[in-house]
């Protein structure tokens, strides 16, 4: 049987700088737009009439981190001696020193560093500052962050940093823990065919329903839908954004679901790092960077939510997405696996193939969302235990897309975040 291309995507995820990000967004505070712009004066100004330099924007991003990540160093200083926390991160993680690491800012780091930032902190990839330098080949930012490495830490107070010792000491903590289970499933589901400047779809709208009505069927506490015109821009970035963090809590599992177009840009430099975007109904093709979403943005906005389970399903091709881990703290197999899998951090992704690959439609429904749908109805319960988890999930979809798909499709699986395992209970078992 032919098949045909339905909703391309050649899109890489999460490589992303908070920097870039806060510019494609209308969020940022006052003081933030002057600090990223390199306006000293107004920054003064701003700060001489009370702003307050640890507010964010909708993302978390302060001012220092938008001056950090653009090397301003006058306004960095300005900001710290007023009181910006030197050690505040922005909801996914990234503080002012690995920004500033990133882009290769030395004397902004060497500030910060004076001034007591943690350079042991992890960013939203899970790297310290010296990990970024390093990647990006910035060897005097490097040079800076492995003496400050040797230096006894600033006793606590010092510069607003958080430092109460004068050595080095390093606390392994164990992870977090929540009761087993979930309060709430809660669910985003966005399919777009109807385009307004992009070529439509015949696919994507429809899985996304037969998603949303699969969720359903598995007792979802909360399914959010978004199909074609309502998936503007706006749209999506208000439901994850807005709409889901208010629906959810801290013992919660949130699913999102996206079909539909998607794009990748290369960007310049030695590092030819590549962005992935997926694209609103709203998207101009000639103008993705300001009109589509972010890969890393789409993490970051659901990184706000307090759920202690998020998963990602996407019918839509990625690379590098920077899974951490294959497996978890908890072996398949031990007692109470799955009360002791749901009581740990985990945000997990499937999506339908990597980079480069087209997403392949049959008879007009996307084969990885037909073998996703299958694995949600229990043909993924390999061990019969009444549970789907996101493992067995990627154990059962990838073998059969890429066969299905005659190789041309290869589902991508595996663990952003957490040491637990996404479970999903199957009705009546």
């Amino acid at each position: 049987m032919a098949f045909e291309v339905a909703h391309p995507f050649h899109a890489v995820a999460l490589a992303a700088l908070l920097s870039v990000f806060a510019s494609t967004v209308s969020w940022a505070t006052p003081l933030g737009n002057a600090a990223e712009q390199g306006d000293l004066e107004q920054v003064t100004r701003l700060l001489d009439g009370g702003a307050d330099p640890n507010e964010g924007d909708a993302a978390g991003v302060t001012a220092l981190h938008q001056a950090a990540a653009k090397g301003h160093l006058e306004i960095v200083k300005a900001l710290v001696e007023a009181g910006a926390d030197i050690d505040q991160a922005e909801y996914d993680g990234d503080t002012a020193l690995v920004n500033a690491s990133e882009f290769g800012h030395v004397e902004v780091v060497r500030y910060l560093v004076d001034q007591g930032a943690d350079p042991t902190l992890e960013s939203s990839h899970g790297y310290p500052a010296i990990k970024h330098a390093r990647r990006r080949g910035h060897s005097k930012v490097v040079a800076v962050l492995r003496e400050a490495a040797k230096r006894p830490l600033p006793q606590s107070g010092a510069g607003g940093g958080r430092f109460g010792a004068t050595t080095h000491v390093f606390e392994i903590k164990a992870p977090k823990t929540y009761k087993p289970g979930y309060r709430n499933r809660i669910a985003a589901v966005i399919g777009i065919n109807d385009y307004e400047k992009w070529p439509p779809l015949r696919g994507a709208e429809p899985d996304a329903r037969r998603v949303a009505a699969q969720l359903k069927k598995l007792g979802f506490d909360l399914v959010l839908e978004l199909y074609n015109a309502d998936a503007t821009r706006d749209g999506i970035l208000r439901l994850l954004g807005s709409q889901l963090q208010n629906h959810t809590t801290e013992n919660d599992l949130v699913t999102i679901f996206f079909a539909g177009h998607g794009q990748t840009e290369t960007l310049p430099g030695p590092a030819q790092e590549k962005r992935g975007y997926i694209i609103p109904v709203d998207g101009d093709p000639g103008r993705v960077f300001s009109t589509g979403i972010p890969m890393h943005q789409l993490r970051e906005l659901t990184n706000r939510l307090p759920a202690k389970h998020v998963y990602y399903a996407m019918d839509s091709c990625y690379s590098g997405l920077g899974f951490t881990r294959g497996i978890g703290l908890v072996k398949k197999g031990t007692s109470n696996y799955i009360d002791k899998v749901t009581s740990l951090r985990s945000v997990q992704m499937v999506t339908a193939g990597g980079e480069g690959e087209e997403v392949l439609e049959r008879e007009g429904r996307g084969i990885f969302t037909t073998h996703f749908l299958d694995a949600l109805s229990g043909e993924a319960d390999l061990n019969g235990d009444g549970y789907v988890t996101a493992n067995e999930i990627g154990t059962y979809v990838i073998p059969r897309v890429t066969s299905a798909s005659d190789a041309q499709q290869t589902p991508q699986s595996g663990r952003l975040e957490g040491e637990g395992e996404i479970a999903f209970k199957l009705p009546g078992r």
